[in-house]
């Protein structure tokens, strides 16, 4: 696996852990979705030979978007990590046909 694929990997467990206690915002209306966290902290898992280490970075979120994954529409929240995006996805909700990001939140309908 490569040093991208490792780096993504964590990112997606790392921000899917709290994602149940983001919805309730007072900016998000209840067909809205937010992002499960504003800022990623990424680090490879590959475990290194000494003397060598890594450091992590932390990943700030800087855009959205709708995409198809895997023949699924999913909603994607980019974080930039490592000097690359690094996407953290999720399907749509169901019994949802359409979402479109907005600001800093997806409307979902």
């Amino acid at each position: 696996m490569t040093k991208l694929a490792v780096t993504k990997l964590v990112v997606l467990a790392c921000a899917m852990i709290p994602a149940s206690g983001q919805r309730n915002s007072p900016a998000a209306g209840p067909n809205d979705i937010l992002c499960p966290v504003a800022e990623v902290k990424t680090e490879i898992t590959t475990q290194l030979p000494k003397p060598w280490w890594n450091t992590p970075q932390l990943g700030k979120l800087h855009s959205l978007g709708v995409q198809v994954t895997a023949g699924e529409k999913t909603l994607v929240c980019r974080y930039s990590a490592y000097g690359t995006e690094v996407g953290v996805i999720r399907k749509f909700p169901d019994g949802v046909r359409d979402c479109k990001a907005v600001d800093k939140h997806f409307e979902c309908h």
